[in-house]
């Protein structure tokens, strides 16, 4: 069997938690291995420990490698299979939660970033562990099994570029972060940001895209969406109230968050609610 490990945990924890692991598994080598297209319900991570792959979400394509650590969005559809002559061997976890949209943006991980490279396998340690935890009745194993995904998550913020202590960016990059995370619930755009740091939006786009990797308007995107998501899952919040507090008209954060998630936000809301009920 390819597919070892697949136990869910079960409590009445996880309206509590911020990170609430649902279930983890091995994927050993196997040359036709592939998965999808399908949308999970809940977040997923998945470290390589060996050999390659191809990652495939709303048509753009990522090449998979020793030491990457891959994520699959909730419900966004994502396709992934192994490299015929060196089949990826890989370990993975799926959790939600009410902080783990948060989470992952802070480990610079969304759909338009699902894959970072890694130096070393240090990140198989908790994957491991977590396995093992699953595989074994221990009455504390629901703490050990959060301490190894808090683990990973502290791994990838340590090594993210977005990472305050690790931050190689330059002040104007910094700044413009920085004001965009603060404002982006007052409705700003790109020319704001650009107002607001008197430089030309052209030149500042190029900047920022290069030493990021997104696009100015794709990271503004993202956090209100990653916020919204949240606000869907952890609230009753009707959506033309959660449009309005990430600064968007209703017309326009239903269509955006379509896009971002191939889901309306009354879907997504429903998915979620549907997930949890069968955890």
């Amino acid at each position: 069997m390819s597919n070892v490990g697949n136990i869910t945990v079960v409590n009445n924890f996880y309206n509590d938690y911020d990170i609430f692991v649902i279930n983890n598994g091995y994927q050993q080598k196997t040359p036709d291995h592939s998965f999808g297209p399908y949308a999970n319900n809940y977040h997923v991570l998945q470290f390589i420990v060996d050999g390659k792959g191809v990652l495939e979400i709303g048509g753009n394509e990522w090449h998979l490698d020793k030491y990457d650590l891959f994520y699959l969005p909730a419900n966004t559809l994502c396709k992934y299979f192994a490299d015929e002559n060196r089949p990826y061997e890989y370990y993975w976890v799926s959790f939600i939660g009410k902080k783990a949209d948060d989470y992952l943006q802070k480990c610079y991980l969304n759909k338009g970033n699902p894959v970072r490279s890694f130096n070393s396998e240090e990140l198989k340690k908790p994957f491991v562990n977590i396995f093992k935890c699953l595989n074994e009745n221990s009455s504390n194993r629901t703490f050990m099994i959060l301490s190894e995904i808090y683990r990973i998550l502290d791994i990838a913020v340590g090594e993210s570029p977005l990472c305050d202590t690790h931050i190689k960016y330059s002040p104007l990059i910094q700044n413009a972060i920085i004001y965009m995370d603060a404002n982006y619930t007052s409705g700003i755009n790109v020319t704001d940001v650009c107002n607001y740091l008197f430089v030309n939006p052209s030149y500042f786009s190029a900047l920022f895209k290069k030493s990021t990797g997104t696009t100015l308007s794709d990271y503004l995107m993202g956090v209100r969406m990653s916020d919204a998501a949240i606000k869907l899952k952890t609230t009753d919040m009707d959506i033309s109230a959660i449009a309005a507090s990430i600064g968007m008209t209703p017309l326009a954060f239903t269509a955006a968050f379509k896009r971002h998630y191939f889901f309306t936000p009354s879907e997504y809301r429903s998915n979620v609610k549907k997930s949890i009920s069968s955890v």
